[in-house]
């Protein structure tokens, strides 16, 4: 709603109410901000990486509409009944979490009958909980009055795993990863192991995965598989400088020892098993590769669906009030529009009312509709003439209280400087009568 002239000011009162079982709830702001009606909704998810996950939607649009106004639907997600999306791998951070909304809008709506939103992730291990985006359907409108329904349907959640390569420590390798005999070594921050057939495993989905140990110059024999096949020689050789003299340094982590590429994308099962009884064994990390993805793979997709699934907002459309065009300054005041406030009987004013009627049905089958409606009235008013204005036929401003004080005091002082020469001529007359 707006207005020209000397002002616009708009009042909307909300009351807040409830529909249980629907969620129904208004929100009440302040004075020229639009108020929101919305529903909170269960939705349960299934397929990709939320299968079972289950979601707390709330749905909200405003109730102050007008034709051509830009309106918005939103929806706010949050997890519910200790259920979550989780990250499939270990990745690097900017993965995404990207999801999409369905709306059914029946009337005279301009613009997307979706709403959409993505949200980055942290660095992330096989497991965690992943952050949720909030949804927007972007700039969309009314074309005409009327009535629009808007009903909110399926969730598509879509996951795409950041490219790079993200390293496993091994104190974060998952329960059972280590097989026979092993210590945490503290100082050196790695496992190590002298026993026989000892090993230690990896799950993970990827392309590629390092093995990260340490340099040391009398290494054992190691054996290095992938979803059971060999992937390196068994004898691993001592490391060696660069004139091929061995490297008798001391241990130091963060040494690649094996590398495998070209893997399918899927999971797979990394192990290294020690081949020699007294000889030591060592594990830092694992590295796991993941390569680009141009778009969210399917396997990841999940679905997710109210409960129940037909809840509908329903907002009545109204037309922007007539608007008061200012005096014009040439007016004399006298005209029959009633202009100087003597015309139309209501102090100067003009008053436009508009009213939008936001109304949301939850009708889950074979329960009878349950209707709460949430009524919005705003009242412009425009303030006509002020008071002095030029031309206007107002009567002169009168003089302000200083003015008259300042002349009262001149007129005394006039008054007895007359008095003081009348008596110096009476004076000077009887002097010379003498």
């Amino acid at each position: 709603m707006s207005g020209s002239g000397a002002g616009l000011r708009k009042a909307i009162l909300v009351s807040a109410l409830s529909l249980v079982g629907g969620g129904l709830f208004a929100i009440s702001s302040t004075p020229a901000q639009a108020n929101t009606v919305g529903v909170d909704l269960d939705y349960n998810c299934t397929g990709g990486i939320g299968q079972g996950t289950k979601l707390r939607v709330t749905v909200t649009a405003p109730t102050t509409m007008t034709v051509g106004q830009p309106i918005g639907v939103k929806w706010n997600i949050a997890y519910h009944d200790q259920t979550a999306f989780t990250s499939p791998s270990y990745l690097a951070p900017q993965s995404k979490l990207s999801a999409k909304g369905a709306l059914q809008i029946e009337g005279p709506w301009s613009g997307n009958t979706s709403a959409g939103g993505s949200l980055d992730q942290w660095e992330l291990k096989k497991g965690d909980r992943l952050k949720l985006p909030s949804l927007d359907t972007g700039k969309v409108g009314a074309t005409e009055p009327g009535e629009i329904r808007i009903t909110p349907g399926d969730l598509v959640v879509d996951f795409t795993p950041a490219e790079g390569e993200k390293a496993v420590d091994d104190d974060e390798l998952p329960l059972g990863a280590y097989e026979g005999t092993w210590r945490d070594v503290a100082g050196r921050d790695v496992h190590e192991t002298t026993a026989r057939n000892a090993s230690v495993s990896l799950k993970f989905l990827g392309t590629g995965v390092d093995f990260i140990t340490e340099k040391d110059q009398q290494p054992g024999n190691l054996k290095l598989e992938v979803d059971g096949v060999v992937h390196a020689p068994e004898v691993v050789d001592p490391p060696k400088g660069g004139d091929g003299a061995l490297d008798d340094g001391p241990k130091v982590g963060g040494h690649r020892l094996w590398k495998v590429r070209d893997l399918s994308y899927n999971e797979h099962t990394v192990k290294v098993t020690n081949l020699e009884d007294g000889k030591s064994a060592v594990v830092d990390a694992f590295r796991v590769v993941t390569p680009r993805f141009e778009a969210p793979p399917d396997d990841f997709r999940s679905t997710c669906s109210p409960d129940p699934k037909n809840v509908t907002l329903t907002i009545n459309i109204g037309e922007k009030p007539p608007t008061t065009p200012p005096p014009n300054p040439g007016d004399n005041g006298n005209n029959n529009g009633g202009q100087n406030g003597n015309g139309n009987g209501n102090g100067g004013q003009s008053t436009a009312t508009t009213t939008a009627t936001a109304t949301v049905t939850a009708s889950p089958s074979p329960v009878p509709t349950n209707t709460r409606t949430v009524t919005a009235t705003a009242t412009p008013q425009v303030q006509i003439t002020p008071v002095g204005a030029p031309q206007t036929g107002e009567s002169p401003a009168p003089p302000s209280g200083g003015a008259l004080i300042g002349a009262g005091s001149a007129m005394l002082v006039g008054a007895i400087m007359g008095g003081v020469a009348l008596r110096r001529r009476r004076a000077a007359h009887a002097g010379a009568g003498r």
